[in-house]
This record gives C-alpha cells, structure tokens and sequence, in this order.
C-alpha cells in the first residue's frame, strides 16, 4: 500500500473521523450535506482531511447511490476545432449545474477517413466505458450514426444526447447546426456580392455534415442564379484543397468568381494558390470562402477569410439542457437546431 504525503496508509474516512474526534458520519455529512454540519465541526473535518491526505472512493459512492455526479462525452477527433468548442461550452454549463463532465476522445478523424487512412473509432466502446462507470448522462459528438453503440448501453444509462449527428426518429435528444444553411449561406453571401460563378470544393459526401453542407449549396445556388461547379478533393487539409483547384483558375480580366471550401482548410489552400498569383487579385477576381469558422486570424495571415461560424459552445450547453430535460418525467425529446452566421473577411469584401 502506498503512503500519504502525511505519512499515513491510504487514509480512510474511519481515520478523518478519529482525528476530527468526530462520527464516520458527520465526515460523510461534510462531504456531501455540508449544511448539515455546525461551521467549527466542519472546519474540524476539512482540517483532518487535508492533514491525512484523504481521498473519497468514487467507485464507492457511485456502488452506494447507483450514480456518480457526472456526464460523459464522446468526440470524434479533437483536430476539429467544433468539438472543441461543443467541449467548453458542455464543460461551462455542467458545471453550472454541479456536474463533472468527462470527456473521451473516439478518434474519428474527418480528414483520415477521406484520405483512407485506417483509423481506430473507439466510439461505441467509450460508450460502454460510460454506462459501466454508472455516469448520470451521456452525450455523444458524433460524425457517424452512433446507434448501434447507444442501444447497447441503452437500459444501463438512460439520459443520452447526440450532438452533431441526426437519426431520423431517434429515442433521444439530438442537438444540431443547421449544416443546410451553412451552404445557403455560402452561396447567399456571394451571390449579394454579385458573384454568379462558383466552384464548391469539397471531399464526397462520406459524412453527414458534407451531405447536408452540398445540398444548401445547390439549392440556394439554383434559387439565386448561380452557375455551381463542385470540385471533389482528396482531403480536407490545405494541400488537398490547392491540388484540386490548379487547374480551374480563371485568366486575369475574366469573369468574377467565387471559391467556397467545404471547410476552412480547403479555403485557406485556394488562398495559398493565389497568393502565387499576383496576376489575381483576391476578391476582385477570386472571392474565397470557408464553411466552418475553424481558421482564426492570428494577424500572420496575408489576407482574412471570410467563412461560416459555426455555433459550437451553443450546441455543447443546449445538449447539457437536454440531458437534465431527459432525465425529468414525462420527457418528450427534443430535435434542436441551432443557426450559423457569416463572419465577413477581405477574402470576399475586401479589406
């Protein structure tokens, strides 16, 4: 057994009372119904348990009550700064509430899937993980149908929300963007610039979010007039987005067009491209937009990108509502959508 910084052998809740002089039930009462307790005794207690060094058992609790005070969260791979911000703003309004959120990272990769690389999608069993820990809730951020993992756990943890993935008739709360007018929005902002020409860059339809992104692009493309030319690439990173555009830029002195990247790196490589240019003047000739607000303008750029922001710490604190909303009687689920904005850049407008 290991010893304390005080010196003593994993310090129980029986030797925090002893050196209180107080129950094993008044340290529990300190713990957990602080109120309960007479400000000299609580002092009494807090004062044996950080002089032994004391740590409650978790596990223990959890075994006791059948729950444990905390939520989980599955996402996909953190180089999507979406989840990211899906994380902070669960994270910010679970502690609002009392709550821990623990936070798991499945490894689905956007990017490695398009480029075929193998990867490891330790969704479903970070799910299980969750449901064997007894935790209060769980929320999956999800670029997948996370069915199959959610019915497994299904009768051991009852509140789930998924975030970012939409099944038709889901048994659960679902928090979404409105991936449809992230594209609309695209298409919308140059066409009101006069634009009329433009090349949608994007990888295939692989995941849902590029799915629902491409069909906003083509409608709003059709109701405002816009010739659509949509380039398929090989990745969603910078390089994908350069190789794929080389060969379509306009001659000087052409007609106005428009790049919209299906994500902010595919955008950042045709502005790379015609940073080799000088022969095309960004936005004069070539406008160029993102779709996920991912870049942020550290003041190193040459030129700031126009693209969609997206509404991701407003998704992670809406899926935390729905959690405690699930958990309430009589709970009907709820299908949020949530809308995204133009954040206007001198890659369109001009500086």
């Amino acid at each position: 057994m290991s010893a304390s910084p005080k010196g003593h052998m994993n310090p129980t809740i029986h030797a925090v009372a002893r050196a209180a002089g107080v129950s094993s039930g008044t340290v529990s009462n300190a713990l957990n119904h602080p109120a309960r307790l007479a400000p000299g005794t609580l002092k009494r207690v807090h004062h044996a348990i950080l002089d032994l060094g004391y740590i409650r058992s978790a596990a223990g609790r959890t075994l006791i009550r059948n729950r444990s005070d905390s939520l989980g969260l599955v996402m996909p791979d953190l180089v999507n700064v979406l989840f990211v911000e899906i994380a902070r703003g669960a994270q910010r309004s679970a502690t609002e509430q009392g709550k821990r959120l623990v936070t798991a990272n499945s490894g689905f990769n956007a990017h490695e899937l398009a480029a075929g690389t193998t990867q490891l999608d330790q969704q479903d069993e970070y799910l299980e993980y969750f449901a064997e820990a007894r935790t209060d809730g769980v929320l999956v951020a999800s670029m997948r149908d996370p069915s199959r993992g959610i019915e497994r756990i299904r009768n051991h943890v009852r509140p789930i929300v998924v975030i970012n993935y939409d099944v038709p008739r889901a048994d659960w709360c679902t928090v979404l963007m409105d991936n449809e007018q992230v594209g609309r929005a695209a298409i919308e902002h140059i066409a009101d610039l006069g634009i009329r020409r433009a090349y949608f860059v994007s990888i295939p339809d692989i995941v849902q979010p590029i799915v629902e992104r491409r069909r906003g692009v083509r409608a709003a493309a059709a109701a405002r007039g816009v010739v659509l030319t949509e380039i398929g690439t090989a990745g969603l990173f910078p390089e994908d987005g350069a190789a794929a555009l080389s060969g379509i830029l306009p001659e000087p002195g052409g007609e106005r067009i428009a790049i919209l990247g299906a994500n902010d790196r595919l955008a950042i490589g045709a502005l790379q491209l015609l940073r080799a240019r000088p022969d095309l003047r960004v936005p004069e000739d070539v406008a160029v937009l993102g779709m996920d607000g991912d870049h942020r303008d550290d003041g190193a750029d040459w030129i700031t990108l126009t693209s969609i922001v997206l509404p991701g710490q407003a998704m992670g604190a809406e899926a935390i509502r729905l959690i405690d909303a699930e958990a309430q009687p009589g709970h009907e689920h709820e299908r949020a959508v949530l809308p995204v904005s133009v954040r206007p850049g001198a890659s369109t407008i001009g500086g």
